[in-house]
């Protein structure tokens, strides 16, 4: 895989999701830490579903990463909040470990474009750490879970996983996929 692609969460996405959301290691880092049942990611899925393409505040606009056949690789989570957007993302086991959370937090970046991010992480969770900081995200509460922001303005990482560069930022984003040229990470930090 050369790189992750991007493209708004549609209702085909629903069992691939699903797999993910139900599944414990998966979602040990996120929220309370439980796998969903199916009547409440129907209910998140929908509510993500009908913010497509919205800039209201507190909508969950939801985008899946794939490869550049297709085949979906994770989720990546955007909520418009009054002073920020707050970002989630996860990696499907199968994907675990190939820099698939980077390049999603990097589609982040160029997703919201007009406010700082946010994220919050738990201590344990060094690899999603790692991640975040990678992509220029600096700790401002180390509470559990820990918070994470990046200014507007901050440096880009480039797209071959150095820091500073700017490539891929002008391009035509939204409703279309975009193609990141990754630096694989061969000792797996990228692991959710």
């Amino acid at each position: 895989m050369t790189g992750v692609l991007l493209r708004p969460a549609v209702r085909s996405d629903a069992d691939f999701l699903f797999s993910m959301a139900s599944d414990p290691e998966v979602v040990r880092w996120v929220g309370s830490r439980k796998p969903w049942s199916r009547e409440y990611f129907d209910r998140r899925f929908a509510q993500a579903l009908s913010a497509t393409g919205s800039h209201e505040p507190d909508l969950p606009r939801w985008f899946i990463g794939t490869t550049e056949d297709s085949q979906p690789v994770g989720l990546l989570s955007l909520v418009r909040r009054s002073d920020h957007h707050e970002v989630g993302y996860w990696v499907h086991p199968d994907h675990w470990g190939h820099g698939c959370a980077g390049e999603l937090v990097i589609h982040a970046l160029d997703h919201a474009a007009d406010l700082p991010l946010a994220a919050q992480v738990y201590h344990a969770n060094g690899a999603s750490r790692r991640v975040l900081e990678r992509a220029g995200f600096t700790l401002v509460d180390d509470g559990e879970p820990m918070t994470y922001r990046r200014r507007i303005g901050s440096p880009l990482p480039d797209r071959a996983g150095t820091n500073g560069g700017v490539a891929g930022r002008d391009a035509a984003h939204h409703g279309t996929h975009q193609k990141l040229v990754r630096k694989p990470h061969v000792d797996g930090t990228d692991r959710l």
